[in-house]
């Protein structure tokens, strides 16, 4: 713009006066004055395109994407219901019941990053450049691409990791240090949240959280302790044992998408057991 009108005659145009009038009064004479108006208005069209360019840098600056960080997350919650959704780069979670899974509307950073409370399964699409990471309280998972189990309900005082395919690492935020660990297919770790204890154990059954995550799950004389455990976190209700058999064997399969009436009638048919209802609580008897 500056070049432009450097080049440009600051002279009229011929033929603006009408040829009854004195030669003397078609002359145009430039005074000193009428330049620097001229100047000043190249300055302002000059800062003026300045104040343009550097609003467009500041929108597309590192500053201006804090605005839009303040919509960039959107949250995933499921009551007594399972809830499938796929997040923006492709991996799939089902979300168990009564959980809560906090994910950005678009990754955009080095680490594709999400919260959760409560229980999922992940089936994280490969990135190596791009670590995926599962924030559970001071428990982080990292994987690049594989399938795994996350279980870290507020009210239970362990969170467990198990990891159907690929390679994951887990890391535990103390006070004075972090403890790190690496875990592969067919092994979980269990971390205790009171004495920020971590266990790793081989689990060969772990592939039976591809049926789980659909709700089916399948006991081969688990304790039924476990049992009630499970019930209590996919149904969100409070179960009672009777005393002397918490650590009987319960061998059978119970669907907990079916209402619990029918989850528990199916378990105290196979335990030889009862159950009534109390108030808010369940309690199962001999």
């Amino acid at each position: 713009m500056s070049a432009t009108w450097d080049q440009t005659q600051a002279i009229p145009e011929s033929g603006l006066y009408p040829e009854f009038l004195k030669q003397e009064s078609k002359q145009v004479k430039l005074n000193p004055e009428h330049i620097d108006r001229f100047k000043i208005y190249k300055a302002i069209a000059i800062a003026a395109m300045l104040i343009i360019i550097s609003g467009i840098y500041f929108y597309r600056s590192d500053f201006g994407k804090l605005f839009q960080a303040k919509v960039n997350y959107e949250q995933a919650i499921t009551t007594n219901q399972r809830k499938q959704i796929q997040l923006p780069d492709g991996t799939r979670v089902w979300l168990s019941p009564n959980s809560k899974l906090d994910y950005p509307a678009q990754f955009k950073e080095s680490e594709r990053q999400v919260s959760l409370t409560g229980e999922a399964f992940f089936e994280v699409t490969h990135d190596a450049r791009h670590p995926f990471t599962i924030k559970s309280g001071r428990l982080s998972t990292t994987v690049l691409g594989t399938s795994f189990n996350v279980m870290a309900y507020t009210q239970q005082h362990t969170i467990n990791v198990t990891l159907v395919t690929g390679k994951v690492a887990l890391a535990l935020i103390g006070q004075n240090n972090t403890q790190r660990d690496t875990i592969v297919a067919n092994q979980r770790v269990i971390v205790d949240k009171t004495t920020s204890r971590i266990i790793k154990e081989d689990f060969p059954q772990a592939a039976a959280f591809l049926d789980k995550r659909l709700g089916l799950y399948e006991y081969g004389g688990a304790a039924l302790q476990e049992v009630v455990s499970d019930l209590s976190n996919q149904y969100n209700i409070k179960i009672k044992l009777d005393t002397g058999i918490s650590e009987k064997n319960f061998y059978g399969h119970l669907n907990m998408s079916d209402p619990i009436e029918q989850s528990l009638n199916k378990l105290c048919t196979v335990m030889e057991m009862k159950w009534e209802k109390q108030g808010g609580l369940y309690v199962i008897l001999k």
